[in-house]
């Protein structure tokens, strides 16, 4: 009987062990290792094509009488690319860290991909997004911006308090 416990106690201790998460050094030799050149392409078009549709749909005439028709179509499209940016982002983050500007020197607003990810993502998301924070790939007003909207949008997006500044 011992053995099937024990056999049962390894077989849990597997599975919740999931798949190993990289160093903060072996993030940043990847990082350095990368072809920033293609990397930064790509994070450039996924930014742009999250805001693609989005731009589109601010754009209707709402008091057309196919507006709701157009919205839908719409959004049926950025939700799509909402799935395959964030499945990329993740990819992208769990091996090279948050890009952004201050790593890349390059004015891409990854960040939004992950501000924009549909909510069956956001558990997935969430460690990411606190390893992110604490190896300081991510600056405080973005990191409480996402946090915000992983945790639903309620109230307003809460700085960490090492941030909130007190001018009494």
């Amino acid at each position: 009987m011992p053995s099937k416990y024990l056999l049962i106690l390894l077989i849990f201790f597997m599975i919740s062990c999931g798949k190993p998460q990289p160093t903060n050094e072996e993030i940043e030799k990847a990082f350095q290792e990368v072809n920033n050149e293609t990397l930064w392409k790509e994070l450039k078009e996924m930014v742009y094509m999250d805001q693609y549709y989005r731009g589109m749909s601010s754009g209707l005439d709402k008091s057309a009488p196919n507006y709701q028709k157009q919205r839908d179509s719409i959004w049926e499209l950025q939700l799509a690319v909402d799935h395959k940016n964030t499945k990329r982002i993740i990819e992208i983050t769990e091996k090279y860290g948050l890009t952004n500007p201050q790593r890349t020197g390059q004015p891409i607003g990854a960040w939004l991909l992950l501000h924009h990810a549909p909510e069956e993502y956001h558990d997935e998301i969430k460690p990411l997004v606190e390893r992110e924070f604490k190896a300081k790939r991510m600056d405080p007003r973005t990191y409480a911006l996402i946090k915000w909207t992983l945790n639903g949008r309620e109230g307003l997006p809460e700085l960490p308090e090492s941030e909130i500044i007190d001018n009494r």
